[in-house]
């Protein structure tokens, strides 16, 4: 028998935070809640974890912030290191970045799977006393009066069923197609790049050294090639819009992409994973409505010109997660909220404009402006620090989330933290 919405809001199980995603960016706000002994549900459509690499690339604030959670060290160990971001025209040399001057204790960057970070932080998680629910789809949130309740369905053996969470909070990390997001209102404005890209997880020879990543830069378009842990390295490139692309893009597709950019690296393997895609930038209007607060996909989303996505959306948890353990062990009150959209939600557009000028640079087709980006890229030798700062630390703004201070991993420091911001 149908349970009515009624029925669901009576009966509704309560705790203080409900989570609604369970990606990196819903996994860390749920290990930072567990931390600061908050009580909480994490909600999310899917089965299964992700299985595939998807977001690839971690940066040194984000190692930080996961260091602060107990697991920066497994980290590291699952990932490959980058300390050199090189730039090439055709295959030619133009430039090298080093990342080892980075003032962090981990200077550069991690090419891991976001399978093997979501199974880092499900384990953390597991550590801590804390789980995720599967298969239970949300499809509303109500306010009532100083509460929120989440609803939706779960099929356990097959029979669906109605669900009710009632919480203070609700954090909505369920991506860019929240309903979250769109059952509180928040318009998503923005964008889509005319150009398609292509990702492939594949084994290369010739791809230059392991600890490099390098962007391509040819009149047929941008090619990034980065190396991930075991074999394989990660391949993003653009190509014409109007180009008829595979949905699954092979070897042969690969070799002949590589070869037509001048590139020398060559697939010796079927690919292990492969897509093509189209990029979209937008930025929700609001990050929180009242108890209700947008982080990660759910709240912007951007080119994966400088690999930000995964990062920014962690940095949105450790932050939010923080503010609301502050307000919920009594260590502050309900103003230290008001930081959380403020803050996160100008490193986004920071974020945004950042990679927006990159993907712009990478989509050039007249000649002349391709060759004014070779010798911007030229400048970038001579001064490659600013750059180092922007792709590794961007999105990292001071407030709860910074590593910089070293974030409390303590309920009773959790103020000194969130003061003043």
């Amino acid at each position: 028998m149908e349970v009515s919405v009624v029925e669901l809001l009576s009966a509704a199980e309560r705790t203080e935070v409900v989570i609604v995603g369970a990606g990196p960016t819903g996994l860390t706000a749920a290990v930072r809640l567990a931390e600061l002994g908050v009580p909480h549900v994490v909600l999310d459509s899917a089965l299964a974890p992700t299985r595939t690499s998807n977001a690839a690339l971690v940066h040194a604030a984000t190692i930080e912030l996961l260091a602060a959670l107990g697991l920066g060290e497994e980290l590291v160990r699952a990932g490959r290191q980058v300390h050199r971001i090189g730039m090439a025209d055709r295959g030619r040399p133009l430039v090298r970045v080093g990342l080892t001057g980075l003032p962090s204790r981990y200077p550069f960057a991690l090419g891991v799977p976001q399978s093997t970070t979501e199974q880092l932080l499900l384990h953390r998680l597991a550590e801590l006393g804390g789980s995720v629910r599967r298969g239970h789809r949300v499809t509303s949130v109500h306010g009532e009066g100083t509460r929120h309740v989440v609803t939706g369905t779960v099929e356990p053996g097959g029979a669906a069923a109605g669900f009710a969470v009632s919480a203070r909070y609700v954090i909505g990390a369920d991506g860019a197609h929240s309903t979250v997001r769109s059952a509180s209102g928040v318009e998503f404005p923005g964008e889509t790049y005319p150009a398609q890209f292509v990702l492939a997880d594949v084994a290369l020879s010739a791809a230059g050294p392991d600890d490099e990543a390098t962007i391509n830069l040819s009149p047929r378009g941008v090619t990034v090639i980065g190396r991930l842990p075991g074999p394989n390295h990660r391949v993003i490139a653009t190509v014409d819009p109007a180009a008829a692309l595979p949905e699954a893009p092979d070897r042969r597709f690969l070799d002949e992409l590589l070869a037509q950019r001048g590139i020398a690296a060559r697939a010796t393997a079927e690919p292990v994973w492969s897509s093509r895609f189209r990029v979209h930038h937008r930025v929700a209007d609001r990050f929180r409505v009242d108890g209700v607060f947008l982080a990660g996909d759910a709240a912007h989303v951007h080119s994966p010109a400088a690999g930000q996505g995964m990062n920014t959306g962690i940095a949105d948890a450790y932050d939010i997660a923080t503010r609301l353990g502050a307000v919920l062990t009594g260590h502050a009150g309900e103003p230290v909220l008001d930081g959380y959209e403020r803050q996160r939600r100008a490193a986004a557009l920071e974020v945004l404009a950042f990679t927006d000028r990159l993907t712009k640079l990478a989509m050039l087709e007249n000649p002349l402006a391709r060759l004014g980006r070779r010798v911007a890229a030229g400048t970038v030798l001579r001064f490659p620090w600013p750059l180092q700062r922007r792709i590794t630390l961007l999105g990292q703004r001071p407030g709860p989330q910074s590593a910089a201070t070293g974030p409390p991993r303590d309920r009773r420091t959790v103020l000194a933290v969130v003061s003043g911001t």
